[in-house]
């Protein structure tokens, strides 16, 4: 496991020797943990994994555990609260270790992420945290990485960020260390398999049909819930013109009719 260490100085060529005393008897296995659905399921029980999470990944209340946090943002998006205000607090009272684009004094657990050290040894094609997981993975000489709550499925993630993680994936295999992906991942799947499959029948098809009609029935229950809703607004609305009906005919004026004997009466 990666050892809870300040370092003082945070320039970029540091990194590489700060990481690799840091990584003296790290685990051989790496768990790497995405925000995607199918984070729940990674092997939180094991003792032989060392897991390593991604931005606010402490606030999901299904992961179980985080052992090195990478947050690689540039500073000042984190200190301005883009996507949550309290990030940076966080980051400031943590008790794990946090890769990070360099020390920073007011985030004692920060370590200065080995970015050169990388690019000089795999290249540059880094479009994710998750790439470079598992670019340092390779580096400290991991013997498994497993991956978990990284699917790349939305439009965004799969145009521009998925390609990164799948070389990566593949460099990875390619010198030896054991990469496992669960089934219900999008990553290293395709649509089907050029000349061997239909593309009707293929793997992708099937899930994006299962997809739809998943989507297509939360639609439907709804707009089911949006039509009782409105049913039960106008009866609402209906009940209360009755209350206001009943107020008036005979609320109010017995309450001005006993208003004025007790003015005749004084």
């Amino acid at each position: 496991m990666i050892d809870e260490k300040e370092v003082k100085e945070g320039a970029a060529e540091v990194a590489a020797p700060v990481v690799q005393e840091l990584v003296v008897g790290a685990k051989k296995k790496i768990c790497i943990v995405g925000f995607a659905p199918g984070h729940e399921d990674a092997p939180y029980d094991d003792p032989s994994f060392e897991f390593w999470g991604v931005n606010e990944m402490y606030m999901a209340p299904t992961v179980k555990k985080i052992d090195v946090l990478f947050e690689i943002h540039d500073y000042k998006w984190i200190k301005e609260g883009k996507r949550n205000k309290g990030h940076l607090k966080w980051l400031q009272t943590a008790k794990i270790p946090i890769m990070m684009q360099q020390h920073f004094d007011d985030i004692p657990n920060s370590i200065p992420f080995p970015r050169k050290v990388l690019e000089e040894k795999y290249g540059a094609y880094y479009t994710n945290t998750i790439s470079w997981e598992i670019a340092l993975a390779m580096h400290i000489g991991v013997e498994a990485i497993h991956i978990y709550g990284v699917n790349m499925a939305t439009d965004i993630e799969y145009q521009s960020q998925r390609p990164s993680c799948e070389y990566y994936i593949g460099l990875a295999r390619g010198k030896g260390i054991e990469v496992y992906v669960p089934p219900e991942s999008d990553l290293l799947k395709c649509f089907y398999q050029y000349g061997f499959e239909d593309g009707e029948l293929s793997y992708m098809s099937q899930r994006l049909k299962r997809m739809e009609d998943e989507q297509t029935g939360k639609r439907n229950h709804f707009e089911m819930v949006l039509q009782n809703g409105i049913v039960e607004r106008s009866r609402a609305e209906g009940a209360q013109g009755a209350f206001a009906q009943v107020n008036k005919a005979f609320v109010y004026p017995h309450s001005t009719w006993e208003h004025e004997r007790e003015k005749k009466e004084k």
